[in-house]
């Protein structure tokens, strides 16, 4: 009875396996448009020949910037907002309109997937497939390192990365052109700087606190390509000068040690009094007499400093009648010296808001190359009063950015 019950059982279960292996799986049609809803999706998608899509309203962030030329005309990197996923867009004609940062809506329809020397490109698409939302979204690099790079590049795509502490070599006679290599002590990637970018031919340093930059596959190599000059910190990212370490309150020219180094005050003092505008607990008051030499209203740095991009300073307006009542222009210069303080040029005047009861900050580009040294003054160039005595403004805060 046992026998015969197992002996059914196993001829029972040969007929089902028969059953089962004879079954086919539903082919899937060819003719069925793929339609991803997002860059990560549409990176899951498989390549095969016949490959169609249909209409999507995929959203990411554009992450190249083609203003700052280090990208081939026609190339647009994108990125999906909060992963780590990005392809490769190759259209034809001008791509200026989609500017760093900006948000676009991509359809996919009628338009091509294919796999370039391990990248993911999307083609075919027309302009009018790639169009702007009018968001801006401010995408911030994923912190990594080139161990982690070169593991997960051929699945992340092209997204924006920063690495830190990196050792720079290569390049053309040392410039930031060409072809880089990039090292952390353990591994290399490479970046290439095209001889259109904006910031070709800067000086390359050997060593950054932070390097920036759209991760790429071509010819068997992983590259992290910089957008701009920007994306590259060689050290400190910004220092400060807050007027707080030393105080004089003679008008004659002197030189006082602050923070960052020596400072020549020709024309004005340190100031702690209550109508002072002052950040913390004193600024500088400039003035200046006309026809005085020991009072000539500047206010100048006595050392360089290396590759400053950009400074901003807070001013405002010392509180008397005679300055919130005067009706013509208060302004001071803000002017760079790359000569070591023998001659300076202006990068920008400035107008002070007598009516304000606060500072306020202005920025000023400098855009100085990596190894160029460069100091600083500010002038008072006011309409001086009718005893020659211009009007009093306060300095502060002077931010360096690199």
């Amino acid at each position: 009875m046992i026998n015969r019950v197992f002996t059914s059982s196993i001829c029972l279960l040969f007929i089902l396996t028969l059953w089962s292996c004879s079954r086919k799986d539903p082919a899937i049609p060819d003719n069925v448009p793929s339609k991803p809803q997002s860059i990560t999706a549409l990176r899951k998608v498989q390549l095969k020949d016949n490959l169609r899509f249909g209409a999507t309203a995929i959203k990411a962030v554009v992450i190249s910037d083609i203003n700052s030329k280090n990208i081939a005309d026609g190339t647009l990197i994108v990125q999906q907002e909060g992963k780590d996923a990005a392809v490769v867009v190759k259209m034809d004609g001008n791509t200026g309109q989609y500017t760093l940062g900006s948000e676009v809506e991509i359809n996919m329809e009628g338009g091509s997937l294919s796999l370039e020397n391990g990248e993911l490109i999307v083609s075919g698409l027309g302009a009018d497939q790639v169009t702007l939302t009018g968001k801006t979204v401010e995408l911030a690099p994923k912190v990594t390192n080139l161990s982690t790079v070169l593991l997960n590049a051929e699945f992340w795509g092209p997204i924006l990365v920063k690495l830190e502490k990196i050792t720079i070599s290569g390049g053309e006679e040392g410039k930031l052109k060409g072809e880089l290599a990039l090292s952390d002590g353990l591994e290399t990637v490479y970046s290439t700087i095209l001889s259109s970018a904006d910031f070709a031919g800067n000086e390359a340093p050997e060593f950054v606190e932070a390097y920036a930059g759209i991760v790429r596959m071509q010819n068997d190599k992983i590259w992290v390509n910089p957008r701009s000059i920007a994306d590259i910190q060689v050290g400190l990212k910004e220092m400060l000068e807050d007027f707080e370490d030393a105080s004089n309150t003679s008008y004659d020219v002197k030189t006082l040690d602050f923070r960052t180094g020596t400072w020549t005050i020709d024309g004005g003092i340190t100031a702690a009094t209550s109508a002072d505008l002052k950040n913390g607990k004193q600024s500088i008051r400039l003035q200046g007499t006309v026809g005085n030499a020991k009072r000539q209203g500047i206010l100048a740095m006595e050392f360089d400093l290396k590759g400053v991009k950009k400074l901003k300073i807070s001013h405002g307006i010392y509180p008397a009648s005679a300055e919130t009542s005067n009706v013509n222009p208060t302004t001071f210069n803000v002017e760079v010296s790359k000569d070591g303080g023998l001659t300076y040029t202006s990068l920008k005047q400035i107008a002070v808001d007598i009516k304000a009861g606060t500072l306020k900050t202005d920025e000023v580009e400098v855009n100085a190359g990596f190894s160029e040294n460069v100091r600083f003054r500010f002038v008072n160039t006011s309409t001086p009063f009718s005893n020659n005595n211009k009007p009093r403004i306060s300095l502060d805060d002077v931010v360096f950015e690199f």
